[in-house]
């Protein structure tokens, strides 16, 4: 790995470097013929011919590990430990509703707020947090803030009438989320998807390469059952499909546990009565990272090219055999 590879580009100068030392040996092999003759000029020539070869090969190599040092290698350092102080906590809650259902009592939705609550509770004021909520779009309801009270706010009128869409885009509400994170600020990412898996939009790849690019871990919460449940709606209505039948909602661990494992997260079941200790077990264990640190290492190039400009100067400065 190089800090600055453009550099080899220079390596290009080496072509016209040795035509002219070529024509150089050629003009003083001719010189010398010139000036001693053929016949007394053989012992001369042998010794021009040698004196040529390393003072040329000596400047070819000046030259390239000038080069390679310009380019800055960088090696692997020791290993680090880097305690992250701070930590941005970004909720992305699905409101779509496809989370009314009740296969996770009191309901999807509703069990998705108690959790962000107990978050809260547990790690209000040593960490920031915000919150965005999807449906076919992405909104930012609170940005980060260390404010805890405005989350309160808004999950007593939270729910699928906050936004007029009806399905559920997991793409657009990751999307809005990693824009919820302060940019270039050092600290723990985190962002909690409550979701039941369900995607009527596009794909989730490439959001997630965004993610790991941002160094944003996701801890999804698959909201529901694999069996399902259908959807309530006022009195004792459920929504139904355009044929008259029920519509039965059910949980997509897959794609849940896809965001996860993408991101180096974890993956939770929204009705794991556990499931506030063991997010307390992801807090205690995220915020130490391990760095493998970049040393620069052309001081070697460096010298070993100043050692071929030595040798360069020495052999054209000394003088062989009492000759030149």
């Amino acid at each position: 790995m190089f800090r600055y590879p453009q550099i080899f580009i220079g390596f290009f100068v080496l072509i016209p470097v040795i035509f002219f030392l070529w024509f150089e040996f050629l003009r003083g092999r001719k010189d010398l013929e010139y000036l001693l003759g053929r016949w007394r000029a053989g012992a001369y020539l042998d010794i021009f011919t040698v004196k040529w070869f390393f003072s040329a090969l000596a400047l070819v190599l000046f030259i390239t590990f000038m080069l390679v040092a310009a380019a800055d290698p960088e090696r692997k350092g020791p290993p680090e430990i880097q305690t992250i102080e701070s930590r941005d906590i970004v909720f992305a809650l699905d409101v779509s509703l496809s989370m009314l259902a009740r296969d996770s009592l009191p309901s999807r939705l509703d069990r998705s707020v108690e959790v962000m609550r107990g978050i809260l509770a547990s790690r209000g004021g040593t960490s920031r947090f915000s919150l965005v909520v999807f449906q076919e779009i992405g909104v930012k309801m609170i940005p980060v803030t260390e404010d805890l009270t405005l989350f309160e706010t808004v999950f007593q009128n939270i729910g699928p009438q906050v936004l007029s869409r009806r399905g559920s885009d997991l793409t657009a509400g990751l999307i809005t989320a990693f824009g919820a994170f302060p940019r270039k600020v050092e600290s723990e990412k985190l962002l909690f998807v409550f979701s039941d898996g369900e995607n009527f939009g596009g794909s989730v790849s490439a959001a997630l390469q965004d993610a790991r690019q941002m160094g944003i871990r996701i801890i999804s919460i698959g909201a529901g059952t694999t069996e399902g449940d259908t959807i309530p709606l006022e009195g004792d209505r459920v929504v139904q499909d355009s044929k008259g039948n029920r519509v039965i909602t059910r949980l997509n661990s897959d794609t849940m546990r896809y965001l996860a494992q993408e991101t180096g997260g974890e993956y939770f079941s929204l009705n794991d009565p556990a499931l506030i200790s063991k997010l307390d077990a992801v807090f205690g264990s995220s915020s130490v990272r391990y760095n493998e640190p970049r040393e620069s290492g052309y001081r070697p190039y460096l010298l070993i090219a100043m050692f071929a400009l030595y040798v360069y100067f020495l052999v054209r400065v000394v003088s062989w055999k009492n000759t030149f």
